[in-house]
């Protein structure tokens, strides 16, 4: 087993393990999903990312918590009339974070933490490492990176929360990420 999967197995035993620390407060864990709007800017290829993100308060403003995603993005050349870059990525954040605002009805917090994804590519440009195949070339890697973020929750009905979220992923490989997404879930 690879270090990033040891560490991110580790995370989610002492997740587990924790638990119970938070559960005098009144819904510590929260599990939401969400789709986003994604940028990638070496290509300035577009497409979606659907996420899911399991968190919980250890304190009043901080959590932890594990966001797993899936990528999909393109760019279409006209001239050529082929899409000339195809990104599929497999991605999971190890997230903490720092609510700035928690009130009754509206929640603002600041995050970040280490990530790995898992990219299959295609692409036109002959210059990036992978195996090629006549015109285009397939990359298939593991990279590590980090996430950083920006998150608005809007507490509805009785136990739900809804809201949005603006990304940035840089890995030490591959094309950085900005996303801009919404998301519904509940507390718990």
């Amino acid at each position: 087993m690879k270090l990033p999967f040891r560490i991110l197995f580790l995370f989610i035993i002492l997740f587990l393990a924790n638990t119970s620390r938070a559960s005098a407060q009144r819904d510590p864990t929260m599990l939401k999903a969400g789709v986003s709007f994604v940028w990638l800017s070496d290509y300035d290829s577009q497409g979606l990312m659907f996420s899911n993100k399991l968190s919980h308060y250890f304190t009043k403003n901080i959590t932890v918590g594990m966001n797993v995603g899936l990528l999909s993005a393109f760019r279409y050349d006209d001239i050529k009339e082929i899409y000339s870059i195809q990104n599929t990525f497999l991605m999971a954040t190890l997230e903490g974070s720092v609510d700035m605002i928690n009130n009754e009805s509206v929640i603002f917090r600041v995050g970040g933490g280490p990530g790995i994804r898992y990219r299959a590519e295609i692409n036109s440009d002959a210059e990036d490492v992978g195996t090629v195949d006549g015109s285009v070339v397939h990359v298939k890697s593991t990279d590590i990176g980090f996430d950083g973020y920006l998150e608005n929750d809007f507490n509805i009905l009785r136990n739900g929360v809804a809201g949005g979220r603006i990304d940035y992923f840089y890995y030490t490989s591959g094309t950085p990420v900005l996303a801009l997404g919404f998301h519904i879930g509940f507390k718990f």
